[in-house]
């Protein structure tokens, strides 16, 4: 078996690890590739090859360009989407002869919108021993932490600095509690600055908000540990093909506060999270990935509502955390890749 990736992001890549890992639990012979790199053809056919990637047109060509089903038994495509396509009749007759398998049902129902025959969902997974760390000098953040802030609420988002990602909606809701509770809490924002000022000129305005620049830069543990350190995990995003944040959320045990929409209420309820409402989807024409992304939006009031609710209820965020972290349970990956390492979706 061959398990493909074909991006950068770094939660491709872990999920491909990850896929890699579940496949050799379960007795396979693997091999875990970057498309990007230089690639040995076998002598003979993969009995079968997994790639991991968004099920964007141009990313799909790539695909089937790099992956060579022609040389494998069977071969699967598995990621997630933004929307309907809207362009490419082409790749409907290329998608009619690959196995797609995608990442949430708010996906699955994308690409049946599209015309694709997906053979199922398959959420992505989580190790939890990734949250599991030493009584050590170096992971010590969240002592750190509270000595630093005591009694106060600490939040924390890590949010790629894109607007569909809501990091200007989560500006103005921290404008919000600035007004309405100033001095009551810390934010801690895992962002990339120089992006993040673009979109947002106003964010370093914002009293009681400390900007990490640090994105795409740390290796997963370090994100797990800030994870953590919070008390709330807040996750702003307007459009998920899964929401894996919120799920490395749920299995670091933390309150989560996002949005109500799918896939994001797929992986958290009313009982593991704070939900907000959304007050409708706005479809944007991607060009670039030929898709119409569909952007849920709402008001910043809300989440800065959401936010303050899990503030004043502290037993029951800690519930909520611990709700979560055994809903998470549900993502192990070895569970959630089983069917899809054994060709069973």
């Amino acid at each position: 078996m061959a398990i493909f990736s074909l991006r950068t992001a770094a939660s491709f890549k872990n999920q491909a690890f990850y896929i890699y890992k579940a496949a050799v639990h379960y007795g396979f012979e693997c091999e875990d590739k970057d498309l990007a790199e230089r690639m040995n053809f076998p002598k003979e056919r993969w009995d079968r090859v997994i790639v991991l990637a968004p099920l964007w047109p141009r990313y799909i060509f790539d695909s089937v360009r790099l992956a060579a089903p022609w040389v494998a038994g069977s071969f699967t495509l598995y990621g997630p989407v933004d929307g309907p396509y809207t362009q490419n009749v082409q790749i409907e007759q290329v998608l009619k002869n690959l196995q797609v398998v995608t990442t949430s049902r708010f996906c699955y129902d994308c690409m049946t919108r599209s015309g694709v025959n997906v053979r199922g969902v398959v959420y992505h997974g989580i190790d939890h021993s990734e949250f599991e760390f030493e009584d050590l000098p170096r992971y010590d953040r969240p002592r750190k932490l509270r000595e630093q802030h005591p009694g106060k609420t600490i939040y924390f988002s890590n949010v790629n600095p894109l607007h569909r990602k809501g990091l200007p909606h989560l500006a103005e809701a921290l404008k919000v509690l600035s007004e309405k509770r100033r001095g009551e809490w810390i934010f801690y924002l895992h962002t990339g600055r120089g992006k993040a000022l673009k979109l947002c000129p106003d964010l370093e305005k914002i009293p009681d908000l400390v900007i990490e620049d640090a994105y795409n830069t740390l290796p997963f543990r370090q994100i797990a540990l800030k994870t953590l350190a919070c008390d709330h995990f807040v996750w702003p995003s307007l459009l998920e093909g899964f929401g894996l944040p919120v799920l490395e959320a749920a299995a670091a045990g933390r309150s989560i506060i996002c949005l109500d929409v799918e896939p994001m209420n797929e992986i958290v309820g009313p009982s593991e999270a704070w939900l907000f409402p959304s007050k409708g989807i706005r479809e944007e024409r991607w060009e670039g990935p030929g898709c119409l992304a569909q952007l849920h939006e709402y008001e910043s009031l809300s989440l800065a509502e959401a936010m303050m609710e899990a503030m004043d209820h502290p037993k029951e965020s800690r519930e909520k955390g611990l709700k979560a972290y055994e809903r998470s349970k549900e993502f192990d990956y070895r569970k959630v890749y089983e069917p899809l390492v054994k060709g069973e979706v």
